[in-house]
């Protein structure tokens, strides 16, 4: 399975986004590293989104900045993932622009959106309607930080909902054939 992880403006993500993936047991090895941590550039969404080009992973997992960059991807770049998760979507902190990006992303690929109840980039509870979803999922979670830090809560909800994603299914399933954990 290609899984395509989307970090969030910070590099400490990195580790975070890695115990994820492995705690729900699915490949670490689309880490993405983004430029402006290696540089004196700031963090450009639309760069970013440029190297995502016409990639078709089965699955993106993506925090805070990561899910702006894939709804950039998604709509400039023909990124087309199978499935998405979402995690801290910042969609009160994004410009107009960005906001439509989202709505459209949600739109166009299957998506989970895990959000803390009250996230300083929007609460749980408004993300349905300020995105207009029309299909996808949210799942609350308990904090107020946006750092998302207990992997146990999101763990139980996105293990669940891979168990039902037909991709990521049949991937768990053949991993589990082979003995893998």
């Amino acid at each position: 399975m290609q899984v395509v992880a989307l970090p969030g403006r910070r590099s400490e993500t990195v580790l975070w986004l890695r115990e994820l993936l492995h705690a729900v047991g699915l490949p670490d090895s689309g880490v993405v590293r983004y430029r402006h941590w290696h540089s004196d550039v700031e963090a450009s969404v639309s760069f970013e989104a440029g190297l995502l080009a016409d990639q078709t992973p089965q699955l993106v997992v993506a925090k805070s900045l990561g899910t702006v960059i894939a709804a950039s991807a998604f709509a400039h770049h023909g990124f087309r993932p199978t499935a998405a998760v979402l995690v801290g979507t910042p969609f009160q902190a994004v410009a107009a622009e960005d906001l439509r990006l989202l709505q459209n992303f949600a739109l166009g690929v299957e998506t989970l959106f895990i959000q803390q109840i009250q996230d300083p980039g929007g609460p749980a509870a408004a993300l349905h309607d300020a995105l207009r979803l029309t299909r996808g999922q949210v799942a609350a979670i308990p904090g107020s930080d946006h750092l998302y830090s207990d992997v146990s809560a999101l763990v139980s909800v996105l293990g669940p909902w891979i168990a039902r994603h037909p991709d990521t299914r049949e991937f768990m399933e053949g991993r589990a054939s082979r003995g893998s954990k």
